[in-house]
């Protein structure tokens, strides 16, 4: 549809619709409200419907829609209903609406399923997504939050605070296409802003057609004037057929649109350190206390006190505290002290996670900072590296490509006007871009790589180094008192940031050493070559490559000696490009899938017969001819340059920047295969089915350990799980450090486990042992077996659960079989995907569901309340022999390494993964061990001894389920939900 015939378009009436579903059901219809709120000026209408769910629904959703059991019960069913809704319905032409994924199935598959003219329908979160990407909007509950309007809306009534909200946050949206972007300077007034001249000329490059969201917008920023009276005569211009051109002074515009990167101002810090004193960290928690309404914790108390003597003292210092003690509020009341009492200090601040990071960033510190306080002026930063960035030349370049070179589509357009943004919005941020513009603008995240600014930054040759948006992140890191970031990134701070901060603290300290190998190895992928070096060089599909631009354009105006010997060059290149092509080939077509060492042997099939082969030499010839290829083009490109001698045209100017990223590539693979094999360092070669990559990592990290110490002379480590064993030496051993630390100090959690009767540790003993050498009949009975218990188990607490897995398999395994039977008994099945921030927080939202998880899910995320009632371990956390880190350990310490590493590590882990069920003092539950060996296999007993509860073995099924109904359910104070629900084991 054009934009001429949107302009003919009949008059539109405006509508807000919000569903509130209870479940995403099949047969059964979970649709507890339906809300509309018409948006006709001075004709606003609001229109409720209740409908019976036809299902006993939980605590959760009785709190959120606040409707009884007994309302709901007596409420029409949706059949008796649907008529009187949609008829209403139809009466717009427009509807928006907030998508969550229950309430989208129903909006689709029910509510406007069937209607003979249903309005268009514009989804809200696409579009806050899309136009105010730094509202990280995920859910309305998100939306109410933000919502004045809505906020002073009654709490009993939720579902006219949710229409409000999705009101207020519709005008948000149209205000960002008529006011937030400021118009050009030489420009009338009524003129459009920047951002219509931008959204425009995209809309223009194609046929307009983005579906009912945009089309829906637009509409409303048309004919806005029925909601508000502005004056947007100049809003709608005529439609042209012509292909636009940028013009001349917009893209000046553009690139002058962000503020100029300021240095900060540095105080120099005094040389002696006033130290606060414990009565000084004792007042300023207890006015802490006070402000948010909180009894005194004796333990945190005494650990900010030591946090306190671990700032300002010299030398590493350890402290486990465990669950409960309120850890990250200790050590930044500490921070806050020392950095009150001594202007010009900086505290740096280092977590295992972006998540943790933005955690501590966005939930602690600002609760540290509050009005009348003592820390009111402290001045937090968050630093995360450099690819979490677009870089702000990069996307220009890609403007002039896809736009005044005519290149591109409308949802390539599209997807460049969202980075655009970001850059205006989040200073440049892409940590989370949401999954839905990803899905409607597949365009984003290749468009994300090529503007990525660790991959395309390169200084000396930047466009816009006054406007440079991770300039701007680290300047503000340089006027902040406190610095949050990540264990990966806190060993490649700058030494500009580095020389002025003295004091550290890790946190999550028991991830570190891991994470201090992942920054300090060294990474070559052929993926990253291909799509930064020889698809731009070479060019794919439609896209011309930029070696056949060079060659037209010194074809037409270089001379003739020069041409012939620039077009020698390129067709060199050209050939050398088709070798790193080849060489990579024989690494892809070696006999090895996923993670391993380069020397480690492999099984396979010759002759009939089953041997032991090892590539390394095959690698390592593969490696050596790419690397001399990839040298070669380094230095072509580097002669055609020097040929040229016209730095002032761009084309040319470009030939630059692949030169210096074919240099890179070099340089870092030439370091990679410098020093095969070696004791000190791990060569590790990844491969799927569609790329490889090798890497270097640090077997010893003592070195780097020192260098740390001496960068940071106060350095606290602090975990809630630092001790195995009764002592920090499992902890050391990973650090390579042989002597104690200064100070160490151990705060056991408050929670009392037994006595409180918080936990109940259980494991199936009928469950077949695990094997990997079993057979395949044994494995399936194994499987079988285990996914029927655990099914039970999810069942038996209506979901409330968190299943942890050390293997994806075995996640994707558990996820198949659970989907088609769990939708019967009403839970939502979650599964971690990348990030898992949307899984996270929809399993914290609804309480009938079950989350599974690999690794992060171990450590480092909070459930507290009784959406999490029960954590399952599927398989006991052994470190597998086949990593690479694991399988250079047991060669390089020898019959130390089951003692010193395996066992401690496995004890370590299942600790952790107990952690995840009591986060509050009211918390409590399951935590159930499907993996029997605990109990049967003598060399698993060490992993008992870790927990702070006994396990209780159950020898038939029939005693686990009389135990889930007889025992836990009362206790958990679920046991008449049980009796309403009306289901069986």
């Amino acid at each position: 549809m054009t934009c001429e015939v949107l302009m003919k378009a009949a008059s539109p009436s405006f509508a807000i619709l919000h569903l509130f579903a209870t479940g995403s059901y099949g047969s059964k219809h979970g649709l507890l409200q339906v809300g509309v709120l018409s948006l006709q000026k001075g004709n606003a209408v609001l229109k409720e419907w209740f409908v019976n769910p036809e299902v006993e629904f939980g605590r959760s959703v009785q709190k959120q829609s606040k409707i009884s059991k007994e309302q709901a019960k007596n409420a029409p069913v949706w059949q008796e209903q649907k008529t009187e809704i949609q008829e209403y319905l139809a009466s717009f032409t427009h509807v928006f609406f907030f998508q969550e994924r229950h309430e989208q199935i129903w909006l689709q598959r029910y509510v406007l399923a069937g209607m003979a003219a249903p309005p268009a329908c514009a989804d809200l979160a696409l579009l806050s997504s899309f136009f105010l990407p730094h509202l990280n909007l995920m859910e309305v509950g998100d939306v109410v939050a933000l919502s004045t309007t809505a906020q002073k809306k009654p709490a009993s009534q939720p579902m006219h605070v949710a229409l409000a909200a999705l009101h207020t946050q519709l005008f948000k949206l149209l205000e960002v296409l008529l006011q937030k972007i400021p118009s050009t300077p030489e420009a009338q007034v009524g003129e459009p802003t920047l951002f219509m001249q931008l959204l425009r000329q995209v809309l223009d490059l194609g046929t307009v057609y983005m579906g009912s969201a945009w089309r829906a917008l637009l509409k409303a920023a048309e004919h806005i004037e029925t909601l508000e009276p502005l004056d947007l005569h100049w809003l709608t211009p005529a439609a042209t057929s012509d292909v636009p051109v940028l013009p001349f002074h917009l893209r000046t515009l553009l690139s002058s649109w962000l503020p100029t990167v300021t240095d900060s101002p540095v105080v120099k810090p005094r040389v002696d350190i006033a130290q606060p004193s414990d009565q000084l960290i004792h007042d300023a928690l207890h006015a802490w206390y006070k402000k948010h309404g909180l009894p005194e914790r004796y333990a945190q108390m005494q650990y900010a006190k030591f946090c306190n003597q671990a700032l300002t003292g010299k030398g590493t210092f350890v402290a486990e505290a465990g669950t409960g003690t309120g850890k990250t509020m200790g050590y930044l009341m500490a921070a806050a002290e020392l950095l009150r009492l001594n202007p010009g200090r900086k505290v740096v601040v280092a977590t295992a996670t972006k998540n943790l990071q933005e955690q501590v960033m966005q939930g602690e510190i600002p609760r540290l900072r509050f009005k009348g306080g003592l820390h009111t002026h402290l001045r937090p930063a968050i630093v995360k590296g450099k690819n979490n960035y677009l870089c702000l030349s990069a996307l220009l370049d890609l403007y002039d490509e896809l736009v005044v070179q005519e290149k591109g589509t409308i949802r390539e357009g599209l997807s460049w006007l969202y980075l655009v943004l970001r850059v205006h919005q989040t200073q440049g941020e892409v940590e989370e871009i949401p999954q839905n513009i990803k899905a409607i603008l597949p365009d984003t995240s290749r468009l994300l790589a090529e503007a990525n600014a660790q991959e395309v930054c390169v200084p000396k040759l930047c466009l816009e180094p006054a406007k440079c948006t991770y300039a701007k992140h680290m300047e503000l890191a340089y006027a902040a008192d406190i610095i949050v970031t990540n264990h990966h990134k806190l060993l490649q701070l700058p030494p500009k940031l580095t020389d002025t901060i003295k004091h550290c603290v890790i946190d999550e300290a028991d991830q570190f050493p891991d994470f201090a190998r992942s920054a300090l190895s060294m990474n070559f992928s052929l993926g990253v070559v291909e799509a930064r070096l020889l698809r731009p060089l070479l060019g794919k599909d439609y896209r011309k490559g930029f070696l056949d631009i060079v060659a037209e354009k010194v074809a037409h105006h270089a001379d003739t000696e020069t041409a012939q010997l620039v077009l020698a060059e390129i067709d060199s290149i050209h050939r050398d490009c088709a070798t790193i092509r080849s060489s990579g080939e024989m690494i892809q077509a070696l006999p090895i899938q996923g993670e391993q060492r380069w020397q480690e042997e492999i099984s396979l099939q010759e002759n009939g017969r089953w041997v032991k082969r090892e590539f390394s030499a095959d690698i390592e010839q593969a490696l050596q001819e790419l690397l001399t290829a990839i040298q070669f083009v380094a230095g072509k490109i580097d002669r055609i340059l020097r040929l040229l001698k016209k730095p002032e045209d761009k084309t040319f100017s470009r030939l630059e920047t692949y030169k210096e990223k074919a240099a890179e590539f070099a340089d870092t693979l030439q370091k990679i295969t410098s020093d095969f094999p070696a004791r000190k360092w791990i060569h590790v070669l990844e491969k799927n089915a569609h790329n490889w990559s090798v890497s270097k990592m640090p077997y010893y990290l003592q070195d780097e350990m020192e260098k740390l110490q001496n960068v940071y002379p106060s350095l606290l480590f602090t975990s809630a799980t630092l001790y195995v064993g009764g002592n920090t030496q499992y902890f050391r051993n990973q650090l390579g450090r042989a002597e104690p630390f200064e100070q160490e100090v151990r705060y056991l959690s408050p929670f009392n486990y037994e006595q409180q009767e918080k936990v109940h540790a259980v494991v199936p003993a009928f469950i077949p042992c695990y094997d990997h050498k079993m057979a395949q009949a044994q494995k399936q009975d194994w499987l079988q077996t285990s996914m029927e218990t655990l099914l039970k188990c999810i069942v038996a607490l209506n979901g409330r659960t968190l299943v942890l897995f050390t293997s994806r398999r075995d996640m994707e395994d558990a996820y198949r079989w659970l989907h088609p039977r769990l939708p019967a008994y009403d839970i939502e099945l979650l599964k971690q995907e990348g990030t898992s921030l949307w899984e996270i927080r929809r399993f914290r939202q609804e309480e009938h569901s079950v989350l599974l998880g690999l690794d992060r899910m171990w450590s480092g995320v909070d459930f507290p309340g009784v959406t999490l009632s029960q954590v399952i371990v599927f398989r006991l956390p052994n470190p597998s022999l086949g990593n690479p880190l694991v399988a250079h350990r047991r060669e390089v310490e020898g019959g130390f390494f089951w003692s010193k590493f395996y066992y401690p590590a496995s004890q370590h882990k299942l600790r952790q993964g107990f952690g995840r069920l009591v986060r509050r003092e009211k918390d409590k539950g399951a935590f159930v061990i499907l993996d029997s060996r605990i109990f049967h296999t003598a060399r698993m007993q060490h992993l008992k001894e870790e927990l702070p509860v006994d396990i209780t073995p159950f020898h038939a099924g029939a005693e686990l389920e009389h135990w889930f109904l007889k025992t836990l359910l009362p206790k958990l104070e679920l046991a008449s939900e049980w009796e309403r629900r009306g289901v069986s084991l």
